[in-house]
């Protein structure tokens, strides 16, 4: 409901200023008519939404999209976090073999995980 409340007042100050422009009438008709449209299609699409939040199953789908984007962006910074540790470990000079071996024991042991992670969160500041 706030957002047409905006919706309005920014048209009426949009006016305000638009209006105020000296303009032919051919001008001004042509003006009018293209806010008319865009304000229409603003319209629907507010109304839309607004229809949206009462239906059960948009409800139920974007609770599970919301849940899917959270998701997604949780493991893109794992994967960043992961690929920092890795750099970090070529920089420090240890040679593949010795990274891979880390690994392997980081994917069996969880305390390994735990102990990496806790200290990633210290050196980054979390």
């Amino acid at each position: 409901m706030m957002r047409l409340i905006k919706v309005h007042l920014g048209l009426i100050q949009y006016l305000n200023v638009e209006l105020r422009k000296k303009r032919t009438s051919a001008e001004l008709i042509k003006f009018l008519k293209d806010l008319g449209e865009r304000y229409c299609k603003v319209m629907l699409q507010e109304y839309k939404n607004l229809f949206l939040i009462f239906d059960k199953s948009y409800k139920e789908q974007k609770a599970k999209y919301d849940k899917m984007q959270t998701l997604k962006k949780d493991l893109t910074r794992c994967l960043k976090m992961l690929r920092y540790l890795d750099e970090k470990m070529e920089k420090a000079g240890m040679n593949r073999q010795r990274r891979r071996q880390f690994w392997r024991d980081f994917y069996r042991d969880g305390h390994i995980r735990t102990d990496v992670f806790e200290e990633l969160q210290k050196e980054l500041g979390a």
